[in-house]
């Protein structure tokens, strides 16, 4: 293989990679929603396991992208893509982690029980958490196609997943203060609803670092991998 195809070759791999590593998180997302609204610990087990695979998968690329970087003399468009695309692979681990960390809570802190005052949220937390994995996936392909309208129409859908968010986290306070017993189980739902809204403006972000990489502008002014605390 000459050098030029060894090149593009390498480029390729690290978009290969990070398609597939956006692929386990979103079913990481996928089986933690589950979970959370149905108690189910095997969904939980496997969105832990995701999680597992995106971490050692982050490490392989953020080290060949510096390989990239360091043997191939990239230009500057090229530069451009193995930049953004660790960022994109930050943003993807971080995601995972949430899922995680959604999987922990359902597994060591809720029941059946504590979770009766709060069963009628359960479809909106379902609807909340489908919709953010689904920003998510999009963003994803948007990487894999280099496809910048699609990018932004994930940016667009922000916005809807965080009305949801709002609507779920104002009923919390008044289902606590009727049950005023299974307050900790309340601020674990509203942890977890949290974390899927996090998920969204994760995928937000990636897809502004795609809309970055195919057509060299930022999608919108200091915001690209901003953190939405």
């Amino acid at each position: 293989m000459t050098m030029r195809k060894q090149y593009l070759a390498d480029l390729e791999k690290i978009r290969s990679e990070i398609t597939e590593m956006g692929h386990k998180t979103v079913q990481s997302v996928e089986a933690a929603v589950k979970s959370l609204v149905t108690l189910n610990l095997d969904e939980a087990e496997a969105s832990r396991q995701y999680e597992k695979t995106v971490d050692a998968m982050n490490a392989v690329i953020d080290k060949d992208c510096i390989i990239t970087i360091a043997t191939q003399s990239p230009a500057a468009s090229d530069v451009r893509f193995i930049v953004a695309s660790l960022k994109i692979a930050s943003e993807i681990e971080r995601v995972a982690d949430y899922a995680n960390n959604i999987a922990k809570t359902v597994q060591k802190r809720l029941s059946a029980d504590s979770l009766k005052p709060v069963a009628g949220l359960m479809d909106g937390i379902e609807t909340l958490g489908m919709q953010a994995a689904a920003m998510l996936d999009e963003a994803v392909t948007a990487f894999l196609n280099n496809d910048a309208d699609l990018a932004s129409s994930v940016r667009a859908k922000d916005a809807e997943v965080n009305k949801i968010y709002k609507s779920i986290q104002a009923r919390l306070p008044y289902i606590a203060l009727h049950s005023p017993e299974e307050q900790a189980a309340l601020l674990e739902i509203n942890n977890c609803i949290r974390y899927l809204e996090r998920v969204a403006d994760r995928a937000t972000n990636v897809a502004e670092w795609v809309f970055y990489i195919a057509t060299g502008f930022p999608a919108a002014k200091d915001k690209i991998g901003a953190e939405r605390a």
